[in-house]
């Protein structure tokens, strides 16, 4: 039975839904009426025939804003009347069912839903008729099977829905975030009403989940993504094309409402380009947040998105903490915008974070309309022992405008073509005050740099499903890496490569050292056939960019690079233990040869090798585990650390080479302590730039060996977190090791790729490790 119901006639017509005599009004003198709403009830406490609680799920398997294992059965799909206070149920049928999304077609005789009908379905789309027939039945159908979960399900238009699923992409299954150590990360899929899934399409591919699709006034479909590369870790707004095109940003790449982590459960409100959502951390707080607004209207032109605008956003809760804090005015969810500009929300009282889940105590969310300019909610619906979610007004919207489709193109081996109309085109500098220093820069700004640029290298990002067992790829926070090859650039700053679709992939612009001038950290992709063709280097996102020759680019009127490769031919750095036919980049061959004779462990160049001991405490325990690392030491013998949480076994190299820049993240866990002197960051992942190896090695321009990044006899200088020196004057210290400069540029490349030791090219043969790997080649 309700808890806590409005009743009131008065009541409502103050909300601006229905009038006092019952008819229904036309709120802010729109020409649609609402009167009725659908809302998914989820369980969370299951109770015997006595009454008694027998299970109570607070967050089982929804720990992240962006996960979506939590089943509970007895779930509800209800239309509520406004105006009699009449409920529905329209899967009165299904007493086991659990609701995860909800959407309400554009004509508002449809809603859209996601729901698993019993503990051994999978979660599938469905839609159902709003109204019964002529025969009282509420028509409904399902749309997609099989062995894996469909959820987050929206209209595109009137027959094709997007939505959010698992289902395993290649032999090796799904993508495997290495920071999330999950099997099953979700990506994007279609289907039509039409056809359901004789029409099911998959979505270029991203390494973390994507969740909390919305559709927008522009024709395209917007979604939440967690965008997991090298060290970000955060959600971010992204939109598309309905048929899986044109993937781009839409906020949060470069500012956050109050720094809030995660932006998510995002709806478009009824001025385009003005959306409301919830920000909060990433885990901890019960799938809610704080309520914001962002209004990405570009000021040059209202109609274009600018997602670089810095002033977008406004948080309209501030009271509501976008951490993980107890909040003192309870969270939010699930934010929908009534035709008066007033939000239709979830909200529970309480801290509502994890102090919920440790005293099994579960946060009370019910349905709410909050007036932005007051801060206050107004009770619709509030059920007693039940959450009421993902409430959407049913009321007609204009359906956005056709975005042709080229789903029809399906075909893996058809390359999809990425390129820039002048890479030098950037407002990194102008917007975001970039710059960079490091070899031959001091303080440059970007467009500057990127004027010194001469290819473009694009990396392909795979997941651990690549290297069954494995969890992280080594000292770093990168994910797998390949290189799909280097476009060379134009004299006009173009540049067009061909490459494998569906892949993700980011970019480095090198300059003539080999050394990337910047690292892309937002993965892009390409369906088949697709182009795909920036204005510049992250050039300004509200503005024109136009060719700086002529009316067509250098890089338009000649074929593209051919980088679509299989992956076996992709270029690839194990560290160590290569598998027969790619010992030719292993980098550990690499120092055996030229390195080890002087940086072992009895000696590091003409001294002594030095070392340093990090201790760390068990926080269960209390018992400390000591390690002792040498300062240089190239060789390949074994060697124990811990590296975010877990604990492996390296060769030395590889250990002595990352672990310094490594203990920027340790030194804050477990007690961490170390005794002696820490060495300067020799290799500093994602960045050959600023790795103190590269710099003494000292490496030479690909057309001029006397050409140096660093120039010789000016002082090395020290480190600015205080490590020590690495010493004396820049020297060419790769020809005194009998280095070639294609054997330095493959440690440039190794590290610059972000300093992986696993790769799909060695994880068939890891001596050093108790996970249990196979095959990871496909």
């Amino acid at each position: 039975m309700p808890r806590t119901l409005v009743s009131s006639l008065p009541l409502l017509s103050l909300l601006g839904l229905v009038s006092c005599t019952g008819q229904t009004l036309s709120p802010d003198n729109s020409t649609t009426d609402v009167s009725k709403i659908v809302y998914a009830v989820r369980q969370h406490t299951l109770v015997d025939a006595s009454g008694n609680a027998t299970t109570i799920d607070v967050a089982g398997g929804m720990g992240q804003v962006m996960d979506y294992g939590r089943y509970e059965p007895g779930g509800r799909l209800e239309v509520y009347d406004l105006r009699t206070f009449e409920t529905h149920n329209l899967i009165a049928d299904l007493d086991q069912a659990d609701i995860t999304s909800v959407d309400v077609s554009y004509d508002a005789t449809r809603v859209l839903f996601t729901m698993k009908t019993k503990p051994e379905d999978k979660y599938h789309v469905y839609w159902s008729a709003l109204s019964p027939n002529d025969d009282g039945v509420y028509e409904r159908h399902q749309l997609t099977f099989g062995d894996y979960d469909d959820i987050n399900a929206i209209w595109a238009d009137q027959n094709r829905i997007v939505f959010v699923t698992n289902q395993a992409y290649t032999p090796m299954g799904t993508r495997a975030d290495e920071y999330n150590h999950s099997r099953v990360v979700t990506q994007l899929g279609s289907v039509t009403v039409d056809g359901g899934d004789a029409d099911r399409k998959l979505c270029s591919q991203n390494l973390s989940h994507i969740v909390n699709l919305f559709s927008m006034s522009d024709g395209r479909v917007g979604f939440s993504r967690w965008e997991h590369l090298e060290n970000v870790n955060d959600v971010k707004l992204f939109a598309m094309n309905p048929d899986c095109t044109q993937m781009v940003a839409l906020g949060g790449q470069h500012a956050k409402p109050d720094r809030g982590n995660s932006l998510v459960q995002v709806s478009e409100s009824t001025t385009p380009n003005v959306f409301y959502g919830v920000v909060t951390t990433r885990e901890n707080t019960i799938q809610a947040g704080s309520l914001f607004r962002y209004d990405a209207r570009s000021a040059k032109d209202p109609t274009r998105v600018d997602e670089e605008k810095a002033d977008g956003f406004k948080v309209i809760t501030p009271l509501v903490p976008v951490s993980d804090d107890p909040s003192p005015v309870g969270r939010y969810r699930s934010p929908a915008v009534m035709p008066n500009g007033k939000l239709l929300v979830s909200w529970a009282k309480g801290v509502v974070n994890d102090q919920n889940e440790f005293s099994l105590t579960p946060p009370d969310y019910g349905i709410y309309l909050l007036d932005e300019q007051s801060g206050t909610n107004e009770t619709v619906l509030n059920y007693e022992g039940t959450w009421e979610l993902y409430a959407r007004p049913v009321v007609s919207r204009g359906q956005p405008p056709a975005v042709p489709s080229r789903q029809d193109n399906a075909d893996g081996t058809v390359p999809a073509k990425i390129g820039s109309v002048d890479i030098r085109q950037t407002s990194l500098t102008t917007r975001h005050g970039e710059r960079v220093s490091g070899a031959e820069f001091d303080n440059t700004t970007m467009d500057d740099a990127f004027a010194e640029a001469v290819r473009v290298r694009i990396i392909e990002g795979f997941s651990t499903e690549a290297a069954p067992g494995a969890t992280m790829f080594g000292l770093t926070m990168s994910e797998g890496a390949a290189i799909l090859g280097e476009a060379k650039i134009n004299s006009d700053g173009s540049w067009m490569a061909e490459v494998p679709p569906y892949v993700p992939m980011h970019l480095q612009p090198v300059d003539r050292y080999d050394l990337a001038i910047r690292s892309q950290t937002t993965w892009i992709q390409g369906m088949p056939g697709e182009t795909r063709v920036c204005g510049g280097c992250h050039e300004d996102r509200a503005g024109n960019v136009q060719p700086a020759e002529q009316q067509v680019t250098v890089a338009a009127g000649k074929d593209p690079e051919h980088f679509n490769l299989q992956i076996a031919e992709r270029t690839e750095f194990p560290w160590a233990y290569a598998k027969a036919g790619y010992e030719t980049n292993e980098i550990q061959a690499l120092l055996n040869q030229r390195c080890v004779q002087c940086h072992n462990g009895t000696t590091n160049g003409d001294k002594p090798q030095e070392f340093y001991t990090l201790s760390k405490t068990d926080p269960v325990t209390g018992e400390i585990t000591m390690y002792t690392i040498p300062r240089l030491d190239l060789t390949d013998t074994p060697i124990t650390v811990t590296y975010d949480r877990q604990t492996k076994t390296y060769p030395m190299s590889y250990v002595s080479l990352f672990y310094p820049a490594a203990l920027q993240m340790e030194m804050g866990r477990d007690g961490a302590m170390v005794q002696g002197t820490v060495p300067p960051r020799w290799a500093v992942p994602s960045d050959a730039r600023h790795s103190k190896m590269i710099e003494k090695l000292n490496v030479t321009s690909e057309t001029d060996p006397k050409d140096y990044a660093w120039k010789l006899g000016t002082p090395i200088e020290p480190e600015d977190y205080g490590a020590t020196v690495a010493g004396g004057t820049h020297v060419d210290h790769a020809a005194v090791a009998g280095m070639t400069r294609d054997e330095l540029v493959k440690l440039v490349r190794a590290i610059d790729m972000g300093g992986q030791f696993y790769s799909r090219q060695n994880t068939d043969f890891l001596p050093f490790t108790s996970d249990p790997v196979g095959a990871g080649s496909q």
